[in-house]
């Protein structure tokens, strides 16, 4: 029962500690009326042995997982969680039914209302946030001075993203908002990060489907990529909310309000100018890029030991890839197969990701601005395919050796080659040499060999 519930909270927090009994009443108020909006969830944090307050924790590490008794580490012995402690999308479930707008509102307030008190509870001290509960467990940190670093090395190695001064400048804006909000939180940003990141391509699509219901232009290749781009951005997000990066009631209360705005400001962008909005997009992404590699960088240990959520291991290693092919333009269809065994392996995943969709966006700039036909990875090499079938062994080889010759002159005249991106980001985030190779290192390198050897095959 929610009393119940709020005697177990009370004391869990220790009445000890408040000395005024008027904060022990507040506490007993919010902790019942927090119960009785606690919803469900699928999947829960696994029961806890008790704990003092000054105790801290980490997730159970891959190589401990199984073990009766884990090894000590740098952290000393402390208590563990399994990987199932990590949260899989607890606040949005699949699987509930269509209702009306009404409806939902009335379910989604009953949710967050709970949330919210317990944040103003922590907030005001009469609660003590848990230790054991993602994001903190993680014992992660990203430094705002490195990620400003990166962009800048990025930028002198050729890089930099060529954006209209008024996109710049709401780029540079954004970026010192959410150094100032998410400072010393770094799951949570990445949770604002790929919440704001999905909208542009809900932007594109509407944008395009209301071109072709007036018969002005109908583009139907596009708008699988865009759907694509948006099913990787939507995996992302899932895998922060698993990693507690929507734990603040206030963090989804912004990031859900600024992603409407974020819609319909693209919407008037993309009216006006499609280019300028994929241009927009290329600048964040390669904020993204920058982001993620140093974050990968300063936590390469911590990460290396953490296991992977669930929803990570089934994008990136499920059997069907079709959608995760399908935005990356640049790359041939089973080109990449990341490993995805440790925590790390995810993050270096995500940043690759945000690498492609770079690449992407400039591919679609590119479309603007020279015309002709952007097509998805699959139907491109459907159409290779059956060229090389249709064509001369001398043929193909030529017309290869025309596109690869075409193919770099284009990129030589922006000042932006793919490939050049492609292993900047690759460099940023590989250890040094004094650091200690993974085994997913050593499948990266297999994988990308592998890669380069398919599709030299293929245009030969």
């Amino acid at each position: 029962s929610g009393y119940t519930c709020a005697v177990a909270r009370v004391k869990i927090f220790e009445m000890r500690s408040y000395r005024r009994p008027q904060r022990c009443v507040v506490a007993a108020a919010v902790a019942t009326v927090a119960a009785g909006f606690q919803p469900p969830r699928s999947a829960a944090l696994v029961t806890r042995p008790l704990r003092t307050p000054t105790t801290a924790s980490r997730v159970q590490s891959v190589d401990e997982a199984g073990t009766a008794a884990p090894p000590s580490d740098k952290h000393g012995d402390l208590p563990t969680i399994p990987p199932s402690a990590y949260l899989e999308n607890p606040y949005y479930l699949d699987g509930e039914r269509p209702a009306s707008a009404a409806e939902l509102a009335v379910r989604n307030f009953a949710r967050q209302g709970s949330t919210l008190l317990v944040q103003l509870g922590e907030t005001l001290g009469v609660f003590r946030r848990d230790p054991l509960r993602p994001p903190e467990v993680l014992n992660v940190s990203l430094s705002n001075e490195a990620v400003a670093a990166a962009e800048r090395s990025r930028e002198a190695k050729g890089q930099k993203v060529e954006a209209h001064p008024v996109s710049r400048a709401l780029y540079d804006v954004g970026c010192a908002f959410l150094d100032n909000l998410f400072d010393e939180r770094p799951i949570a940003r990445f949770w604002f990060l790929e919440t704001v990141a999905r909208i542009p391509y809900f932007s594109y699509v509407s944008m395009l489907h209301l071109y072709e219901s007036f018969g002005w232009w109908r583009a139907a290749e596009l708008r699988k990529v865009h759907g694509a781009e948006e099913y990787n951005e939507l995996h992302h997000l899932l895998i922060m909310e698993a990693l507690g990066g929507n734990a603040r009631w206030s963090d989804r209360f912004l990031g859900y309000h600024v992603a409407v705005a974020y819609y319909w400001l693209l919407i008037g962008v993309y009216f006006f100018s499609p280019r300028l909005a994929y241009q927009f997009m290329e600048l964040l992404e390669a904020h993204a890029v920058d982001t993620y590699g140093t974050f990968v960088r300063e936590n390469r240990e911590r990460l290396k030991a953490l296991p992977p959520p669930t929803v990570a291991r089934s994008y990136y290693a499920s059997d069907d890839l079709y959608y995760f092919d399908d935005f990356q333009v640049s790359t041939p269809p089973g080109a990449r197969r990341p490993p995805c065994d440790t925590l790390l392996d995810v993050f270096q995943n995500i940043c690759e990701d945000e690498a492609e969709h770079v690449k992407t966006m400039r591919a679609c700039q590119d479309y603007c601005n020279n015309g002709g036909e952007l097509v998805s990875p699959h139907l491109a090499a459907q159409r290779h395919a059956a060229a090389a079938l249709a064509a001369a062994p001398s043929s193909r080889h030529d017309e290869a050796a025309s596109a690869s010759s075409s193919s770099s002159s284009e990129d030589g005249e922006r000042g932006l080659p793919q490939e050049s991106f492609g292993e900047y980001v690759q460099g940023m985030m590989m250890p040094g040499e004094d650091a200690d190779k993974t085994p997913s290192d050593a499948k990266r390198a297999l994988w990308k060999e592998w890669a380069d050897a398919v599709n030299d095959d293929a245009q030969h």
